[in-house]
Parts: structure tokens; C-alpha cells; sequence
């Protein structure tokens, strides 16, 4: 007798399979983060507080949501190229080749962002602010940076990918395989505007205080600006001294320690009470975009003109945005993230 909804037998059958996997999927990737402390304790005991346990749960709900995925190759695009008989393989191959990238990236994360800042603490992943140790480091991501590049690339190669196979299907005349593959776009594009909105919604405003460092993240290393300077003329410019720093208790393990880093385009701007923007009218020192070394550090003094009734005066110093930023999860120019600024 012929099934009459075969659709709907394939999505039970994948779902047995796939949550039956997630079990024995979690029970590995636990292992190998009991193994680490195991392997090197005491090294992690300063881990163990409270923020851990709203670190731990983060990674444990993405390593799931990247594990979900395995439902679109599987209901969208098995059954439109593997034939029936070769479907059981198929999901073997393709669980085996998952989890062993997810051990990839799981010990790449331990390894190189959380074995080498373990004294600090883990970050505090929703507020744009990371505790360190006593101190309060604001950075311009709330979502760990490699991450959120992989997760932007892989998106853009499964856009790819699926609006070429909706193509190729519906000029081919099989509409029915164009729709699935549709399909499969809006449920990865629903999940990833998910992560990117929620991570934006969860940011807050900040003003640090005179002093206080802002971090950026430049995927293996941190540079850090802090305002160290105000000098406002009553009739004259109004010139802020800027400090950049490489802090090279950031730098990853593979990173060489002499290796020179060239900071991203940066954007300065002065901000007052009314929202209303200042560009710097001229730039004195150190320009922004000159190499460091880990350790160094230059100033760059800004001079702004501003309306006398310019008040409640705050720098904002921002990546230069451009249009990928505002699809990258977590960082500061994506869309709605609120911004942190320097307190003048």
C-alpha cells in the first residue's frame, strides 16, 4: 500500500533519528569539556562562578541550534538527491561529519578563547560588558567574534547554495523541489535572524567612565581605547586625548608575540544629550589605524568644534560600519545593538 503522505514519514523517520543522535551528540561534547578539566585542573577552578553557568548555557543552546540544522539537509535536500535505498548512510555520514566538526570548533573555542583568560572569568555574553577578574571590560561584540564570523560566512554560502538550487529547480520545471528548497532558506534565514535580533535586543546602552577601556576584538587579539584627556577651550576647539592599547594579555596562544597588528578602520564621533553627531575637524599624533605590537600603545588627540549648546558630551568610537557588520551576530553595528561609549 502506498504511503499517501510520504513527506510527513520521512520528517518522523528523521526526527528519530536526529534527536536519538542528539543525545549521544551532547554526551561527546560534555566528555571532551570534563576531559579538559580533568586533563589541566586546577587550571579551570577560577571558572567555577556563577556568570559560568549563563556562559555554559549559551554554547550548550548554540552547539544545539547547529546540531537542528542537520533537519534541513536531511527533510529538504536528501530526499531530492539520495535515492531512498542510500538514506540510512547518508545520515550516518552526515552525523559523524557534524559532530566531529563541532569537537573541531568546541576544542579551537577551549583552546584558544577560554584556556588562556581563565583567571578573568568567563565573559558576560548578553551585555556587551565582560567581567574580568574585578574589572568591568566593555567590548564592542556581546557574541564571540570567531563564532560570529563563521556563523555570518556559513550563512552566506547556504544563501548561496539554495538560491542557485531554487534556480536550477524551477527552470528545470520541478517546482515542487523549488519550494523545498525555499523552504529550507526561510528556516536557516528564521534562525539566524533569531540569534542576530535577540543578541541586539539583549545589548544595552553604556557610558564608561574617564579612564575606562573599550575593547575591540580583532578575532586572536584585543585592542583597547580609553579616553585620557579633555580639553575644552571656552571660545576654542574642544580636544579629547584617545589612548589605543594592544593588550596583550588578550593575544591567542597562536598568535606569534612579536607579530605587529594593523587596528580596523575605526569611526570617532562626539554624541551629545540630543543625539546630535561631531566628526573630528582635525587629528593631532598617532593616527588610528597605525601598527602596534603587543604591549604598545600611542594617543591621538581629536579636535572637535562644537555649538555652544553642545552639552552631555559622550565619544563614540565604532569599527567603520559596513554593510556585513550589520549582519554579523553580536557585533556593535549590527541592526537595533545599542552602543557603548566614552564618558568625557
Amino acid at each position: 500500500m502506498t504511503n499517501p503522505n510520504p513527506t510527513a514519514t520521512h520528517t518522523s523517520s528523521a526526527a528519530r533519528f536526529w534527536e536519538r543522535g542528539r543525545l549521544l551528540y551532547n554526551a561527546i561534547l560534555t566528555a571532551i569539556v570534563l576531559l579538559w578539566l580533568i586533563f589541566t585542573w586546577p587550571h579551570f577552578r577560577p571558572l567555577f562562578r556563577p556568570l559560568s553557568l549563563e556562559f555554559l548555557a549559551v554554547f550548550a543552546v548554540l552547539a544545539n541550534l547547529c546540531y537542528s540544522t542537520a533537519y534541513v539537509a536531511d527533510i529538504f535536500l536528501m530526499q531530492l538527491v539520495v535515492p531512498a535505498a542510500h538514506w540510512r548512510r547518508f545520515r550516518q555520514g552526515l552525523f559523524v561529519l557534524g559532530t566531529l566538526f563541532a569537537i573541531l570548533i568546541e576544542n579551537y573555542w577551549i583552546a584558544d578563547e577560554i584556556y588562556p583568560y581563565v583567571e578573568q572569568g568567563p565573559p558576560n555574553l548578553f551585555g556587551g560588558i565582560s567581567t574580568m577578574g574585578t574589572t568591568a571590560i566593555a567590548s564592542n561584540m556581546n557574541f564571540p567574534a570567531p563564532l560570529a564570523v563563521v556563523g555570518f560566512l556559513a550563512a552566506i554560502g547556504i544563501l548561496f547554495l539554495a538560491i542557485a538550487s531554487i534556480l536550477i529547480f524551477w527552470f528545470a520545471r520541478k517546482p515542487k523541489f523549488a519550494r523545498l528548497a525555499a523552504r529550507a532558506v526561510g528556516v536557516v534565514a528564521a534562525v539566524y535572524f533569531a540569534l542576530l535580533l535577540g543578541f541586539s535586543a539583549s545589548s544595552r546602552e553604556t557610558a564608561l567612565a574617564r579612564g575606562q577601556e573599550k575593547y575591540f576584538c580583532e578575532i586572536d587579539c584585543h585592542l583597547a581605547y580609553s579616553v585620557v584627556d579633555v580639553n575644552a577651550q571656552p571660545d576654542g576647539p574642544y580636544i579629547v586625548t584617545l589612548r589605543t592599547r594592544f593588550d596583550e594579555t588578550t593575544t591567542s596562544p597562536n598568535r606569534p608575540k612579536d607579530a605587529p597588528l594593523t587596528p580596523s578602520p575605526r569611526e570617532v564621533r562626539l554624541v551629545d544629550a540630543t543625539g546630535r553627531e561631531f566628526a573630528p575637524a582635525a587629528t593631532q599624533g598617532a593616527p588610528l589605524t597605525t601598527p602596534l605590537k603587543p604591549a604598545d600603545s600611542y594617543t591621538t588627540k581629536l579636535e572637535f568644534n562644537l555649538p555652544k549648546e553642545a552639552k552631555g558630551l559622550r565619544l563614540l568610537i565604532n569599527t567603520v560600519p559596513a554593510w556585513p557588520d550589520k549582519l554579523v551576530i553580536g557585533d556593535e553595528n549590527s541592526l537595533l545593538h545599542k552602543k557603548t561609549y566614552l564618558s568625557l
